[in-house]
């Protein structure tokens, strides 16, 4: 094998030429000619019942070492009920340290499981979903950002609702993830529903993020920006945004940025 092999998949889709920490500079090598990679097409897992199926499958890859065979990819996905609309229960991993040879089975994490949360006097079902984990060099740290769903008691999705960016961090050493955390936003009502779920972040060389966001103002449609966070390997921080991309109309507006 003259480099690696990287794996394609519908499930391992987040895994890219230009997220592999260490060889992202051969993302330009294709220019020369042949490309230093080769593609295979391989399925870790498969889950359908009737009632439910995966969601939001992304990998994230670790390092292990100086031995780039020892890499580790981490995989998350949401169950996704499919009698309801946008119904995620729960939050499950899975792991491969030979490049997609094997995969563990899937398992539920419980540190990334739905919470209930007291919300305008009543108790009501908190999940994190649209989950994106992604090596984080100037830490050395695996992050996760996605965003909060708020239910009803009877898990129906409502609109208006509170939104927040979720972040978790992975301990390799453990094989687990720490507890879901919220993004603290500015105080006032622009952020009440804002998140950055499904979003592709960039990460500076000083380890400063960009995060794309997208969020909805009370009265208008949702918008999107770029949040500039610090993350120091444990807490994820908002510090500023920028310009904001809006369309003026009857639309839902803009999601899920990148």
């Amino acid at each position: 094998m003259q480099r690696r092999h990287f794996l394609q998949t519908s499930l391992v889709g987040g895994i890219s030429l230009t997220s592999w920490p260490k060889f992202s500079r051969l993302a330009t090598a294709a220019d020369a000619g042949e490309p230093p990679y080769a593609l295979r097409r391989q399925t870790p897992t498969r889950f359908y019942d009737g009632h439910r199926c995966w969601s939001h499958p992304r990998a994230g890859i670790v390092p292990i070492g100086s031995d780039p065979r020892r890499t580790r990819v981490v995989m998350t996905m949401n169950s996704l009920d499919v009698d309801g609309s946008d119904v995620f229960k729960g939050v499950y991993g899975l792991r491969t340290d030979d490049l997609g040879e094997t995969w563990t089975e899937p398992a539920e994490l419980a540190a990334l499981a739905p919470r209930h949360e007291s919300i305008n006097g009543q108790e009501r079902p908190v999940a994190v979903s649209d989950f994106w984990p992604r090596w984080h060099v100037a830490s050395g740290k695996l992050l996760g950002t996605g965003h909060t769903v708020v239910y009803t008691p009877d898990w129906k999705v409502t609109h208006p609702r509170p939104r927040h960016t979720a972040y978790s961090v992975y301990d390799p050493q453990a094989n687990q993830w720490q507890s879901w955390r919220k993004l603290a936003m500015p105080d006032g009502d622009e952020f009440h529903d804002a998140g950055a779920g499904c979003v592709q972040r960039y990460d500076e060389a000083d380890g400063t993020i960009l995060l794309p966001i997208y969020f909805r103002p009370p009265g208008q449609n949702s918008r999107v920006t770029v949040a500039r966070c610090e993350f120091d390997g444990d807490q994820l921080r908002f510090r500023e945004h920028g310009n904001v991309l809006s369309v003026e109309d009857k639309t839902r507006g803009l999601h899920e940025p990148s």
